[in-house]
């Protein structure tokens, strides 16, 4: 059950900055004896103060709701130890491996195979259970050892619509082709596999038949 405690109890103050965004800091550090990731979404001095802390706020919330509907559907997340939504601020596990972009450069086809029909599987649980990841790339997954961690649901949302599914399936497939042109093809085709065992050939068809929709629009975009 996620709990909301009061401001100062998450002080992101005991480790060391692993990543700083356009919204957020990642700070690994531990918390209460566990190794934790604290994401600290900063105020914005372009903001009014008022709308910057009740947009942070917000966000707080539904990353921490969006983390649980994962791990709810049966998608590996990191375990949320602490919300604080006047702190802006999440306590999660820190999930020890290797990022999927960097696996992906020393993978066997075998193992890049295997990956990407994991991608697909967990891709299709969450749409299966109304989520759109919203950044799916190989940047947010962590491989350790044979299990696969979806991270960062910043940019989550609840939603059922097909073009929002198709969106995710699209965003992954830019970043294969651009970054991982080598395994692109094979693991394009392994994630469509992966995503069909569970959602079913139906709706796999139908999620592809938006997706180039959506890749034919963009390409009279840029024709106009």
């Amino acid at each position: 059950m996620i709990q909301s405690t009061s401001h100062g109890e998450a002080e992101p103050l005991l480790g060391r900055l692993i990543y700083r965004g356009a919204e957020a800091d990642l700070v690994r550090g531990k918390w209460q004896g566990l190794e934790a990731v604290f994401k600290l979404r900063k105020p914005l001095p372009y903001r009014h103060p008022v709308l910057d802390d009740a947009i942070r706020r917000f966000r707080t919330l539904r990353e921490a709701e969006m983390i649980h509907s994962a791990r709810t559907a049966g998608v590996l997340a990191p375990h949320l130890y602490l919300v604080d939504p006047p702190g802006s601020t999440l306590v999660m596990e820190f999930v020890r491996g290797a990022r999927l972009k960097d696996v992906l450069s020393r993978a066997s086809g075998k193992e890049a195979s295997r990956l990407f029909e994991s991608v697909g599987r967990n891709a299709a649980k969450l749409h299966g259970a109304g989520i759109m990841h919203g950044d799916l790339t190989t940047a947010n997954m962590i491989v350790r050892g044979r299990d696969l961690y979806f991270i960062d649901f910043g940019l989550s949302l609840h939603t059922s619509r097909l073009e929002d599914h198709a969106v995710d399936i699209r965003l992954i497939k830019e970043t294969l082709v651009g970054a991982h042109s080598e395994v692109s093809s094979l693991a394009l085709t392994s994630l469509v596999k992966g995503y069909s065992t569970v959602a079913g050939p139906e709706r796999c068809r139908a999620v592809i038949r938006q997706l180039r929709n959506i890749e034919r629009r963009g390409r009279y975009a840029r024709l106009d």
